[in-house]
C-alpha cells in the first residue's frame, strides 16, 4: 500500500495514521450539500437511475432466482409490518433492509447493471438500491435534490475503494461489488438521514464487519452472487441504524493494519493519498459505464468483435475450424478458464462467465441478442463452436482488452483486437442506446406507453419525487 511515510513502508506497516482515511471520507459524507451537483452529474444520475430500474426489472421477470429469494424474504420478515416496497410487483410493506436487499439482488440478476473498470465493480446497484429505498422511507422529508447528492456520494466510495482494491481482491476471493458496495450504501443512506461525522464513522465502522461477497458462486453458478449486493444494502440500514442508537465501531476501518483495504486485498500499490483526494470536487464514478450486454463486462469486447464478424456472413459451426481467443491474464480466471462449466455452461451465470459461449453465441446470432441469448445453453450449433475455442493470455492486454481470431475451413482468417468495450468513456454507449435497452426489458411486462412514462419521470425528476417514481413501478 502506498503511504506517506518512508520509513514505515520500509518497515513493512502500512498502516498510515497521517492519512486519516476514514475520518475524510465520514467527512465527505457529512458535509455533502446539493450545491455540490453539477448538470453532468445531474445528468448522469439520471442516465444510470434509468438502466437501474431497466435492468431491475428486466432481473425480476427473467431470472429464475426471483421467485425463491422473494418467497425466502417475505416469509423471514413475516406479515406486511413494513413501509418500502420491491420495485415492480415486488412483496409490498416491506421493511426498508429487505425491500433494500431485495431490489439490490433484482438488479444485479441479469448482470446487466452498470460497471466502474478501474474498480472491477458494480458501484450502482447498491448505492441506488439504498438511495431508493431510504428515500421512499423519508417520504415527503427526503427532498430529490438529496435523493440525487446520496446516488452521488454512494457511487463515488465504491468507486473509490474499488480502485484502491483492484483486481487483485477477486484473487483473494472477494467480490468487489458487495464488499466495497455496503460503504456506498451507508453513504447514501447517512446523507439522506443528515447523520453527523461521528455517526458516519460509527457506521462505516461496523460495516467493515459485515463486507463480504465470496467468489466461489463462480464453481456451480449459484446465486449467491445475486445475493452479494443486497446483502451490503441489507447490512449497510443496519449498520447506520446501529451506529445512530450509540454502538460503537471500529476506528480506521479502512486504514488501518486490520482494516478493510489490508484484509480484503494484497492489491501492493493502494493509494490512500488517491482515495481521499479531490473529495467533492473531482467525482471519478462519472466514469461509470452502462453495459450493452447481459454477460460479464471482461467479455464485452469479444461479443461486440464476433458479432461484427458473423454479420459479414452467414456462420454455421461447420463453417470454422478453430477460435482463438487472448485476453487479459487478470481477465482469465473469471471467463476464460478451461473448466467444463466455462467450455460448456448449462446455467445462466456460468454463461454469463463465459467468453466460450458469448463469443459462439455472438458468432452465431449477433451481438444483440439480449438475455435471450440465455435460452440457447443447449444450442449444439453454439456447444460445437466452444469445442474449437482456445483461450489463451497476453500481458499486452489490459482491463477488457481482447484480441480473436477465426480460422475458416476455407482457409480464411479473420482477426480482430479492441481496446475499449462499449459504454466506456472512450467507446460511449449513447443515450439512444441507454432507452433502447431500458425499454427492451419493460416493454414485454409493462407495456410501451409505461414504460416511456418511466423514461419521462426520470428526465424530469427534479420535478417529482422518489415515491412517485416507486408508484408508477408498482
Amino acid at each position: 500500500m502506498a503511504t506517506t511515510n518512508a520509513a514505515d513502508h520500509a518497515n513493512g506497516n502500512t498502516a498510515t495514521p497521517e492519512i486519516p482515511v476514514t475520518k475524510a471520507l465520514a467527512q465527505f459524507v457529512a458535509t455533502a450539500k446539493p450545491e455540490q451537483l453539477t448538470q453532468e452529474l445531474r445528468t448522469k444520475v439520471k442516465e444510470v437511475l434509468i438502466d437501474y430500474i431497466g435492468v431491475a426489472v428486466g432481473g425480476i421477470f427473467n431470472a429464475h432466482s426471483t421467485e425463491p429469494i422473494c418467497n425466502a424474504i417475505k416469509a423471514f420478515q413475516g406479515p406486511g409490518i413494513g413501509t418500502c416496497t420491491a420495485i415492480a410487483g415486488g412483496p409490498p410493506c416491506m421493511l426498508p433492509q429487505y425491500a433494500g436487499l431485495l431490489n439490490a439482488a433484482f438488479a444485479h440478476s441479469l448482470d446487466f447493471d452498470d460497471t466502474y473498470a478501474e474498480g472491477t465493480l458494480h458501484a450502482g446497484v447498491t448505492a441506488l438500491s439504498a438511495a431508493m429505498t431510504q428515500s421512499e422511507l423519508l417520504g415527503n422529508e427526503a427532498p430529490i435534490d438529496d435523493f440525487i447528492l446520496a446516488v452521488c456520494i454512494g457511487y463515488e466510495i465504491n468507486c473509490r475503494l474499488g480502485r484502491e482494491l483492484g483486481f487483485e481482491s477477486y484473487h483473494r476471493g472477494f467480490h468487489n461489488t458487495s464488499t466495497a458496495g455496503i460503504f456506498g450504501a451507508v453513504g447514501a443512506i447517512a446523507v439522506l438521514k443528515h447523520l453527523p461525522v461521528d455517526k458516519v464513522e460509527m457506521a462505516f465502522g461496523l460495516a467493515g464487519s459485515k463486507a463480504g461477497g465470496s467468489m466461489q458462486y463462480l464453481d456451480n453458478g449459484s446465486w449467491n452472487k445475486r445475493l452479494h449486493p443486497g446483502f451490503a444494502v441489507h447490512d449497510a440500514f443496519m449498520c447506520v441504524s446501529l451506529a445512530e442508537a450509540g454502538v460503537v465501531g471500529a476506528t480506521r476501518i479502512f486504514e488501518g493494519q486490520h482494516g478493510f483495504l489490508q484484509a480484503y486485498s494484497p492489491k501492493a500499490d493502494k493509494d490512500l493519498r488517491r482515495l481521499v483526494s479531490g473529495l467533492g470536487s473531482e467525482w471519478i464514478w462519472l466514469n461509470s459505464s452502462l453495459k450493452p450486454f447481459p454477460a460479464c463486462r471482461m467479455t464485452h469486447t469479444f461479443i461486440e468483435m464476433a458479432g461484427n464478424i458473423g454479420a459479414t456472413r452467414k456462420v454455421s459451426s461447420g463453417d470454422i475450424k478453430a477460435i482463438k481467443i487472448k485476453l487479459p491474464p487478470t481477465n482469465l480466471l473469471l471467463v476464460g478458464d478451461a473448466t467444463p462449466n466455462k467450455i460448456h455452461p448449462t446455467n445462466h451465470i456460468d454463461a454469463q462467465f463465459s467468453v466460450y459461449f458469448q463469443v459462439a453465441n455472438a458468432l452465431l446470432y449477433g451481438s444483440n441478442t439480449g438475455i435471450q441469448a440465455y435460452q440457447k445453453l443447449e444450442d449444439s450449433e453454439i456447444m460445437a463452436l466452444c469445442s474449437k475455442t482456445t483461450v489463451t493470455t497476453d500481458p499486452a492486454l489490459t482491463v477488457f482488452a481482447g484480441w480473436l481470431q477465426i480460422e475458416w475451413c476455407d482457409g480464411h482468417i479473420d482477426e480482430a483486437q479492441m481496446q475499449d468495450a462499449l459504454g466506456e468513456v472512450q467507446h460511449p454507449f449513447t443515450r439512444d442506446r441507454v432507452d433502447e435497452k431500458f425499454l427492451s426489458l419493460l416493454e414485454p411486462s409493462f407495456g410501451v406507453t409505461r414504460a416511456q412514462k418511466v423514461i419521462s419521470m426520470i428526465d424530469s425528476l427534479e420535478k417529482h419525487s422518489v415515491g412517485a417514481l416507486f408508484s408508477l413501478l408498482q
